[in-house]
C-alpha cells in the first residue's frame, strides 16, 4: 500500500509566491520590511530557485504548514512575521505545528499589546496626534483604516473580533506575574529559550540605531535602542524570525514626527532586510562593499550543489534518520546559516566606539581639570563617567546575555540523536552543520575578546579616570589650603609689625593731663622709631618665636595640669578620667 505524504499546497497559495530572482519581486521587498502595516513574509529557496510570498493570511500560513513541500527546488524556508500582536490565529497555527508550549505563544502575541497599553502616545506641543491615530486607527499596531468603507483587518486589535477574542487572555494574563515578566523581560540582558522536539527557539533583545535628526540631539545615554525578536531553527528546514510590536523611542522636540519613526523602524529591521535581500540573486552583488553585512547563505549553495547534486534529494523528507551521526544535507547546511546570520547583528558594537570618544575627551577634561579656574568646564565630568560606567555595564550584561545565549545554541548542535528508552526517536531532531557551529563559537569568541574584553579595559579607564580626578581635585584644595595657610602667616606677620606701633600710637593719644602735658612731638616719633625697628627686626623671628612660646606655653600647661591632679589625688579625688 502506497503511502499518503502530506497534501500539495493550493493552487491559490502557491499563485501568491513570486520568483524572488526577478528584478522586480526583488524590488518589493525593501518597501515590505520598511512598512509598519506589513504581516509578514515566507521565503522559500534553494540553490537555483528562491520564491517569496508577502502578507499571506492565517489560512494560507495553515495551509502552507499541512502541505507537502517541494524540497526539490526550495528545501529551505523562512517565515518572518512582523509584530505577532496582530496575527493571533497564525501564531497559534505556527505554535501547535512545532508544538510551541501555550504559554510562550501567549506571550508572544500578548505582551507586546499588554505592554502598549500604559504607553503613552506622543503629542505635538498643544496639537495631539488623536486625528492621525483616528484616521490610520493605530498604526503602530498594523491597524489600517484607509479602507473606503473603512472595514479593519480581522486580525487587527482594533477590530471587534480580535478584541473579543483576547479579552479572556488578556484577563487571564493581566495580573501582577504578568507585569512582573514585562518588568523583567524590558531590562536588556533578558532572553529565553523554549526547546520542543521540533523546533528551538530563543528570544532577546537587539539593539538598532538611532535615527539621526535635522536637528542637533543630544542623548545622555550611550546605548541604543532595542527591539525584541524571536528566533527559532526547526527540523524541517524552516527558521522563524518573529518580531514583536516595536516599542519606539520618544521622538525629540523639533523633529518630524513621521520621518523619525519610520526611520528608527528602519533601523530595527535593517539585519532582516540584508538577510533577505542576500537571498536573491538581484542582491549578490548590493553588499560586496559592505562585509559585515555580507551573508553566506543562499551563495554558497549554488557551488555546493554544482559540486554535489545528490545531496539535495539525501533528506527529502526530513522527518526521519538511522541511529548514528546524521550526514549532513544541503538543506541542513542553508537552515542553519541562515539561522546564524538572522542572529548576528553587529549593532550591538556601535556603542563600544561611542565610549572609547567618550573616554577620549573624559581624559582631556580630567587632565586638563588640574589647571587653575578650570572647575566650571570639570563640574559635568563625574555625572558623564557615571553614566558612561552604567551604560558599559549594561551593554556587558547584553554581551554575556549574547554568550549565554550562543553556548546554548552550540551545546544543542552538539548532542546526539534524542532516544527514548533505547530507540531512536521518529522525529528528526533540530541541529546545527558544523561551518554554523563553528561560526557561532568564533562569535561567542569575538564576543569574550573584542567586546567584553574591551567594556572590561573601559571600565578599568573609567575607575582610573575617576581616581586621577579626586586626586587632581585633591591636590588642587592642597594648593588652595596652602596659599590660604601662607596668607594667613603674612597677616600675622604684618600683624607683629603693626600691633606694638598700634599700642604706642593708643598710649600717646591718652587723655590724662598728668601725662600728655609733658609730651612732644619728638617723643613719638623716637618711640616710633624704636618699635618699628624691633617689629621689623621680629618679623623674621616670628615664626621660631611662635613655636617656641607655643612649646613653652604646652610645656607650662602639661606641668600645671599634672601638678593639679597630684593636689586632687592627695585629696582623695579619682582623677583618672583626666589622664592623658
Amino acid at each position: 500500500m502506497a503511502s499518503t505524504g502530506p497534501p500539495a499546497a493550493p493552487d491559490s497559495l502557491t499563485a501568491k509566491f513570486e520568483d524572488f530572482d526577478l528584478e522586480e519581486v526583488f524590488q518589493k521587498a525593501k518597501p515590505h520590511t520598511e512598512n509598519l502595516r506589513s504581516q509578514n513574509f515566507i521565503v522559500e529557496f534553494g540553490p537555483d530557485r528562491a520564491r517569496i510570498a508577502f502578507d499571506l493570511d492565517s489560512d494560507d500560513i495553515k495551509d502552507l504548514l499541512r502541505s507537502k513541500r517541494d524540497v526539490k527546488d526550495y528545501p529551505i524556508r523562512w517565515i518572518n512575521i512582523w509584530n505577532p500582536s496582530t496575527q493571533s490565529t497564525a501564531m497559534e497555527t505556527i505554535g501547535n505545528h512545532y508544538e510551541f508550549s501555550e504559554r510562550l505563544v501567549r506571550l508572544m502575541y500578548l505582551s507586546a499589546q499588554l505592554q502598549s497599553r500604559d504607553t503613552p502616545r506622543r503629542t505635538r506641543g498643544k496639537h495631539s496626534l488623536t486625528k492621525h491615530f483616528r484616521r490610520h486607527e493605530d498604526i503602530e499596531l498594523g491597524a489600517v483604516g484607509d479602507d473606503a468603507n473603512g472595514d479593519l483587518p480581522l486580525e487587527s486589535p482594533m477590530s471587534p473580533q480580535f478584541q473579543k477574542a483576547s479579552i479572556e487572555l488578556i484577563g487571564e494574563l493581566d495580573d501582577d506575574s504578568m507585569e512582573l515578566y514585562l518588568q523583567v523581560k524590558n531590562t536588556v540582558n533578558y532572553f529565553s529559550t523554549d526547546q520542543t522536539k521540533k523546533a528551538l527557539c530563543i528570544g532577546a533583545h537587539w539593539l538598532h540605531k538611532r535615527p539621526i535628526g535635522e536637528h542637533e540631539f543630544q542623548n545622555k545615554s550611550m546605548m541604543p535602542p532595542k527591539h525584541w525578536q524571536w528566533l527559532t531553527i526547526c527540523n524541517d528546514h524552516t527558521v522563524l524570525s518573529i518580531h514583536e510590536q516595536p516599542s519606539f523611542e520618544p521622538v525629540p522636540e523639533n523633529e518630524d514626527y513621521d520621518k523619525w519613526r519610520a526611520e528608527e523602524l528602519k533601523n530595527m529591521r535593517a539585519n532582516t532586510l540584508d538577510v533577505l535581500l542576500q537571498l536573491s540573486l538581484n542582491g549578490f552583488d548590493l553588499y560586496r562593499r559592505k562585509p559585515l553585512s555580507l551573508n553566506s547563505v543562499r551563495r554558497p549553495l549554488r557551488k555546493w550543489h554544482s559540486l554535489d547534486k545528490p545531496s539535495l534529494d539525501r533528506h527529502e523528507t526530513g522527518m526521519s534518520f538511522a541511529f548514528g551521526p546524521e550526514p549532513v544535507s544541503l538543506a541542513d547546511e542553508g537552515t542553519s546559516n541562515l539561522f546564524y546570520y538572522l542572529f548576528e547583528d553587529y549593532v550591538a558594537a556601535g556603542p563600544l566606539k561611542t565610549a572609547e570618544k567618550k573616554l577620549e575627551q573624559m581624559t582631556h577634561k580630567v587632565l586638563e581639570s588640574a589647571r587653575p579656574k578650570i572647575r566650571k568646564k570639570s563640574i559635568d565630568i563625574i555625572p558623564t563617567l557615571h553614566h558612561l560606567s552604567k551604560d558599559l555595564r549594561e551593554l556587558k550584561h547584553l554581551f554575556e546575555n549574547y554568550k549565554n545565549l550562543i553556548s546554548k545554541i552550540t551545546a544543542l548542535g552538539k548532542v546526539d540523536a534524542p532516544t527514548r528508552n533505547g530507540h531512536v526517536d521518529d522525529v528528526r531532531r533540530v541541529m546545527l552543520t558544523d561551518t554554523a557551529l563553528s561560526r557561532f563559537e568564533r562569535l561567542g569568541d569575538r564576543l569574550q575578546y573584542l567586546m567584553l574584553n574591551s567594556i572590561e579595559g573601559y571600565l578599568g579607564e573609567i575607575n582610573a579616570l575617576s581616581g586621577t580626578y579626586f586626586n587632581l581635585t585633591q591636590q588642587k584644595d592642597s594648593e588652595a589650603t596652602a596659599r590660604l595657610t601662607r596668607s594667613a602667616t603674612l597677616l600675622a606677620k604684618l600683624s607683629v609689625f603693626f600691633l606694638p606701633i598700634s599700642f604706642l600710637t593708643s598710649y600717646f593719644s591718652i587723655q590724662i593731663e598728668d601725662l600728655y602735658i609733658y609730651w612732644h612731638g619728638t617723643d613719638y616719633w623716637y618711640s616710633f622709631a624704636v618699635i618699628a625697628s624691633l617689629s621689623f627686626v621680629a618679623l623674621f623671628f616670628f615664626s621660631r618665636l611662635l613655636m617656641f612660646a607655643s612649646d613653652t606655653l604646652d610645656e607650662w600647661a602639661s606641668s600645671i595640669s599634672k601638678w593639679f591632679r597630684n593636689i586632687l589625688r592627695a585629696m582623695g579625688f579619682d582623677v583618672r578620667d583626666y589622664d592623658e
